[in-house]
């Protein structure tokens, strides 16, 4: 019966269920501990470094490419503009 209760105040209220929140909690706990004994490790921490070096590497080669693609297409743009002014 509390289950119910639970589930009918939630969808009268636009709530999450208790239920709900309470598995969400359990995993963000969770989640934080596995990180802590992670990262208290010093060969851990070095691991998390390189990764994540080697993904901001990875983005700045991405924001490069899409600024060179950019630049192309808007060459392409603007001659295109250009002709159907000249048209």
């Amino acid at each position: 019966m509390t289950d119910q209760h639970a589930k009918k105040q939630a969808d009268s209220s636009g709530g999450i269920s208790p239920v709900a929140a309470a598995v969400t909690g359990a995993v963000v706990g969770a989640g934080v501990a596995i990180g802590a004994v992670v990262l208290s490790d010093e060969k851990n921490r070095e691991k998390v470094k390189e990764v994540l070096v080697n993904v901001k590497e990875g983005v700045e080669e991405l924001i490069g490419d899409v600024q060179k693609h950019t630049e192309a297409g808007k060459d392409k743009v603007e001659d295109a503009v250009n002709a159907a002014k000249d048209s």
